[in-house]
């Protein structure tokens, strides 16, 4: 046998590419304790806790699955929080994969469970990043949110005053996000543009506020409260009637789990 036949041989006996497989109940990553964030990990090691599979619920997503940011984007955020330029200077979005991939990946850079990335996604978007119809138009609830208001979209977004003002898979909103007193639009334009990004963004704010770093929120703020945060993320609240319903949405999402039937 010549040793072009063996290659010709052993290409055709590889194993194949594995089968797309879902997310299991639970997910597959768990809460990092407050007083965790200096043992967070970077970039290219949540990547390595990425459980990895061909499954793509959201074909869609796939550009802005792929768009990283420019390794400079690093909006200042807003005032503030407490150690904000640690927390804000970690946004990245430095990640390429499927959907369930990226927001396993910001759930291990920020040492959160991966099913609550899950959730949100589904409340917020669907686990759309920027779906728009046929003509163009952000579509609400899949990828766009908060028409009108913050004034309505960024400067320089061709959406106008009526346009979204929360983009991407994680609804970030750039209003509340922005330092006024410093350039940039909360994030804006990689929020809408890069799946990797959004996720990255929702992941940094819940690990500040979990970890007890955003006192504006009053006296019966406190560390350690998960769901509290993921109703502060979503709502812009801190344990208000509108953030325990969103938080309740998240929950039955991951009871429900959606994404198995997608």
């Amino acid at each position: 046998m010549t040793v072009l036949s063996l290659v010709l041989t052993a290409c055709s006996q590889a194993a194949p590419p594995p089968p797309p497989t879902r997310p299991p109940a639970g997910g597959y990553l768990q809460l990092k304790p407050v007083g965790g964030f200096l043992t967070l990990p970077d970039d290219g090691g949540a990547a390595t806790l990425v459980h990895q599979s061909p499954w793509e619920p959201r074909p869609d997503n796939i550009p802005a699955n792929h768009a990283v940011p420019p390794t400079d984007f690093r909006p200042d955020g807003y005032p503030g929080m407490t150690n904000g330029p640690q927390v804000f200077s970690r946004i990245s979005g430095n990640y390429a994969g499927t959907t369930d991939e990226v927001l396993q990946w910001s759930a291990a850079k920020w040492g959160l469970p991966d099913d609550v990335m899950r959730g949100i996604a589904v409340v917020e978007s669907q686990w759309y990043q920027n779906h728009k119809d046929t003509v163009g138009k952000p579509t609400q609830g899949q990828g766009y949110g908060g028409f009108g208001t913050c004034g309505g979209s960024p400067p320089g977004a061709p959406y106008g005053p009526d346009g979204p003002a929360s983009f991407g898979i994680t609804g970030v909103p750039w209003c509340s996000l922005n330092d006024p007193n410093a350039p940039g639009y909360g994030g804006w334009p990689w929020t809408e543009n890069s799946t990797a990004y959004a996720a990255d963004t929702a992941g940094a704010i819940i690990r500040a506020c979990y970890e007890g770093w955003e006192p504006q929120w009053g006296p019966t703020y406190h560390a350690g409260d998960l769901w509290g945060c993921v109703g502060r993320w979503m709502t812009g609240t801190w344990n208000t009637p509108q953030a325990q319903a969103q938080v309740t949405m998240v929950q039955q999402a991951i009871q429900q789990r959606p994404w198995n039937n997608w």
